[in-house]
Parts: C-alpha cells; structure tokens; sequence
C-alpha cells in the first residue's frame, strides 16, 4: 500500500501540474534577476504540500476567507519541475547532503556539511553571491547551526559539530543570519562567540523588538537557546519573531546592497511534526510557511527583478487520508455520529475531518511527557483522553477503552481516528517539487537533480 501511495501522489502531481506555469511568471530581466529569495520546506514532499492545498480548500480557516492557499496560487502562476536528491551513493538523503548538494552543486553524503563525498570544501552559491557584491542571508526557525541554514555557510564533515559551524557562521561573510539555537554560541567552548561576533561587526540581538530596531548592519538573530517554538504555539511567546516577520527583515536590510541580495529561508519544523506524524501541527507550520511566501512572492511582484524558488530538501512522511472498512461496533459508532459510510462499512472520510486536524496546533510528542509526569494514579485513560482534546482542539475520540498507550499508541491512535495513513515515519525518496517566479524562472521547469540548482541560480543571476 505504501508503494501505490507514493506513486499515486507523484502521477497525480504530475497530471496536475505538469512542469510548466498555468499562469506566465514575471518577464526575465534583460541582465537576469537582480536578487534571490529561496524557500525551503524542509521535509515538505508533495503529499504535505496536496494535503495544506486540498485542506484549505474543504475548510472554512480564517486566514483563508476565498479558500486557497498562497501555496495553490503561487504553484499556478509559477513554472515547476520535479527533481531527484539522491546523494553520492545512497538513494535516502538527510538535510545536511541534500543542502550541501544544493548549495554547491556536487554530490554529497549523509551528515556532511558544505563538503562533497570527498569530503573536500566546496564553494556554494552563497560564497559566489559574496564574491559578486551582493548582500546574503539565512533565516530558519529551526536553530542557525542545524544542517539546513549551515550547509548555505559552514563547511564541516558532520552535521553535529554544531559548536564548529557556530564559530564557522560568525566567520562567514553573511550580512545577516537569524534564528534559533543561542546555546551554540555561549556554552562550551563557545562562551565568548558572541563577544567575538561583536568585535567581528555583527549586532546581536535576542528578541522581536531588538530585531525590529536594527536599521543597517550586520545581524545575527538567536531568538531560542535551540530550537524555536512551532508555528501553533507562537500565541504563548510574543517576542519571538515569526519566520514571515524574520524575512521580512532580512529582505529590507539585504535590499539596502545595489548589487542586490540572495536569501536562503528554511520553514525547518515542517520535517520535525512530520517526522512525529502529528498532521495538524505539520498544517500550521505549512500556514506559516505559506504566510512567509505571501510575503516574498508580493516583494518578487513589486520589485519585477527577484526570482522566488520555493523547494524541499527532502520528503518526510507522505501523509495521506485513506479509505477504511469498518468492524461492526466501528460502524455504530460513526453512524451515531451522522457520518457517511458508503457499501455499508467503508469510511472514506468526510470532509470535516480536516477540520479536526487544522484544529490541532501543539503537538503530542509535548503533551505525553507531560501526562507521565502525572501521580501514577492520575494518569488514566481518561486525563490522557482530556489533555489531548487540548491539544485537539477539540474532541477527537481515541476509543482508548480505559487502556493508556505509550507515545507511539497515542499517535497511533490518533491518526487512526483521523484516517490518516503514513508511508513512513522518516526521510523518504520520493521525488520533490520546485517552483519558481521572476527572472530565470523557466529554467527550473522539467526534471532535474537538485546538484543542478546551483547552475541555475548562477544562471537566472546571469553571473
């Protein structure tokens, strides 16, 4: 089943969007594009991407009153393609290769940073940028040491030497970097960093306000000791900066450089609730990548000389709804209910199910340790049942029978009541998307391999 699924979502992708604009994109610059905002939904696979659209779609979500996403209207007036990001010699990649291939243009290996499978340093587009005059930045809400926003910057043969690549980003020739991950420049052996990243002309700043007062400059953004908090929770924490609201600085101080500017933004925490098979929290950090690339694409739009490319390192967990046939005392249940069974005991799911699941912001993987901290005798089926409904949103009935699962029977659980299915709970190698508006855009339609990005960025930059 797991086969059919994944290649049912890539001839779909396939019949629907083809590998060329519905709508024509932005007229090239004689002299290419002058600047570059790249998105990268990191572990965002079509099956994620189908799911946000269709959800939209079938949901009535405030942010959404003409029902359709950013996303859909970017895909149709866009040129897309598909490609491959198969590494050296593994056909699964992790964030850091597939990164680090992107960025450089060569072949990689797992857990490698901006080094190809030689393990040799390679210049990447965001050196060539620097050499060229222009401003470059990266912005993640993950932490700026992880594996994606360092593989643009840091040159390392593993991704865990996060301590390295933290005195690596402060040496780098980047004008701005923000995001989470604080820890990495102030314990260990980097508790002076920061006092050198000051010396080194970076204004360091750790919260929303002291974002917004930077004018000019150089600035390194560390908002969360690691990383920052999910899309779905940022109610609780006022001062922390959206993935939107970070970009949105980035693109006004990178645009004060004439020679123009190339940004890097990754939306890190779709590949971490999907990894947990959490899909309402894996749909609200879509929205927020979504609100970053409404912000992006008006900038691309207004300013006619910025090309968009939004893309994924690497599929993660290809969620689907999925059809089940129902035991007996499954089917009076639903049908107490009022829902729809078709042939008597086939559930295909109604259409507001993805209510249920856009009403789910915080997720369990936070919410079980919580219940396990519980005296032994409150933690009953009945408060797991409870405390879950919080993070809901709502009721949503797990059928726990007076039985408490462990983490992975919640998720079980859940899903099951949602009528969701999951390829898999880790990276997978189906194909990607890639779409892109403005300057060069029609060079990233058909298939490629994501080692031929780099190309076409120098390309559509006319470098």
């Amino acid at each position: 089943m797991k086969k059919a699924v994944i290649l049912g979502l890539l001839l779909g992708w396939l019949s629907w969007t083809g590998c060329w604009a519905e709508e024509a994109p932005a007229p090239a610059a004689s002299n290419g594009a002058k600047n570059v905002i790249w998105i990268i939904g990191d572990g965002m696979g079509p099956g994620a991407m189908g799911m946000f659209m269709q959800g939209v779609r079938l949901t009535d979500l405030p942010q959404y009153p003409d029902k359709q996403s950013t996303l859909e209207k970017f895909v149709n007036a866009s040129v897309t393609g598909m490609y491959f990001n198969n590494t050296y010699d593994t056909i699964v990649t992790d964030s850091a290769c597939s990164a680090t291939q992107m960025a450089t243009g060569e072949l990689s290996c797992p857990e490698y940073v901006g080094m190809n499978y030689e393990k040799k340093a390679v210049a990447n587009l965001l050196e060539k940028a620097i050499q060229e005059g222009k401003a470059v930045g990266v912005v993640t809400d993950s932490y700026v040491a992880d594996a994606t926003p360092a593989s643009f910057l840091a040159h390392t043969d593993s991704r865990r030497q996060k301590y390295e690549i933290a005195r690596q980003l402060v040496d780098s020739g980047a004008q701005l970097i923000l995001g989470g991950g604080q820890k990495y420049f102030t314990q260990k052996e980097n508790k002076k960093l920061l006092k050198t990243a000051r010396k080194k002309g970076w204004t360091v700043v750790e919260n929303a306000q002291e974002l917004a007062n930077v004018k000019k400059g150089r600035v390194l953004g560390l908002f969360a000791e690691e990383a920052m908090p999910f899309y779905g929770d940022m109610a609780q924490y006022p001062q922390t900066p959206t993935l939107k609201e970070m970009t949105q600085k980035a693109v006004e101080l990178l645009s004060q450089n004439e020679n123009g500017f190339v940004l890097i933004v990754e939306a890190g925490k779709i590949d971490w609730a999907l990894h947990d098979s959490e899909a309402g929290p894996s749909m609200w950090e879509m929205i927020n990548l979504d609100e970053t690339l409404a912000y992006a694409w008006n900038f691309a739009r207004a300013s006619a000389d910025t090309l968009v490319y939004l893309n994924a390192d690497h599929e993660t967990g290809v969620p689907v709804f999925h059809y089940r046939h129902l035991d007996e005392a499954r089917i009076k249940h639903k049908s107490a209910r009022g829902e729809m069974l078709y042939d008597g005991d086939t559930d295909y799911v109604n259409y507001p199910y993805y209510q249920k699941v856009f009403n789910h912001k915080h997720l369990l993987y936070y919410v079980y340790p919580e219940f396990k901290k519980l005296p032994k005798e409150e933690q009953t089926a009945e408060k797991l049942q409870q405390m879950a409904d919080e993070a809901f949103g709502g009721h949503i009935d797990l059928e726990l029978n007076g039985q408490v699962p462990d983490y992975a029977g919640l998720i079980a659980k859940t899903n099951e009541a949602l009528g969701l299915a999951w390829a898999t709970g880790n990276h997978s190698s189906g194909m990607l998307l890639g779409v892109a508006y403005g300057p060069g855009a029609e060079d990233f339609a058909g298939v490629y391999h994501n080692t031929d990005l780099k190309a076409k960025f120098e390309k559509a930059l006319a470098w």
